[in-house]
């Protein structure tokens, strides 16, 4: 730290050249800023190490079905901000355990958000190939609508498999019921089901996703 007697006559204040100026009990004081900590990025910390591998494991996880998540969360995207960025949210924050295998848990993953009304009661149940899933009957309350659709996604989490199903039958229908091709039937399943209604020719409404088990 270091007082400045003169200066011209200027009475310096703020930042400059690794320096910090301000003014005490009417004269210039100068402090040299703390210079910046490269080593981290050529040496992180343990810390920094988990959280790397925290974000890198999850955007892998999730980049197989970017697509679903444009998708289900265009309505809070933005150019800078995709649907793989919302859904990384709830993940990262909940859905993630170091020490625990597997680290990522899917009953955690969201495939849309929105103001709709989400599904009331849902259940699933398997039958080789098909999987049918039923709800009870919310329509007309709130902000549903009866001929909201119904749009279901099923995930294998460890290969990234996926079927998406966007329009898989309507919210008064009450259940909807998907098919599986042959050669994976001995996989389970992560279901996720939400609601959406069209509201241009281009943009939907939707609900949050509700995830039902894995089948």
């Amino acid at each position: 730290m270091a007082k400045l007697l003169s200066f011209g006559g200027l009475r310096l204040q703020g930042k400059s050249g690794g320096f910090t100026f301000y003014q005490m009990d009417g004269q210039t004081i100068m402090r040299k800023l703390p210079s910046p900590n490269h080593r981290n990025k050529t040496h992180p910390t343990p810390l920094q190490l988990l959280n790397r591998q925290r974000f890198r494991e999850i955007n892998a996880f999730l980049k197989p079905f970017k697509e679903v998540l444009n998708f289900g969360f265009q309505n809070q995207s933005t150019k800078s901000r995709k649907g793989m960025h919302c859904a990384f949210r709830d993940l990262v924050n909940k859905g993630y355990t170091f020490g625990q295998e597997p680290r990522i848990d899917p009953a955690y993953l969201k495939i849309s958000e929105g103001p709709l009304l989400g599904p009331e009661g849902a259940q699933v149940i398997r039958s080789g190939k098909l999987i049918q899933i039923n709800w009870g009957d919310n329509s007309g309350q709130g902000s549903s609508y009866f001929p909201d659709y119904c749009m279901v996604f099923i995930l294998h989490p460890e290969s990234g498999k996926y079927y998406w199903f966007k329009e898989a039958g309507t919210r008064s229908g009450l259940q909807a019921e998907i098919s599986i091709s042959e050669k994976d039937l001995g996989k389970t399943w992560c279901v996720y089901l939400a609601f959406y209604r069209k509201k241009g020719a281009n943009s939907c409404l939707f609900s949050d996703s509700s995830y039902l088990g894995r089948v």
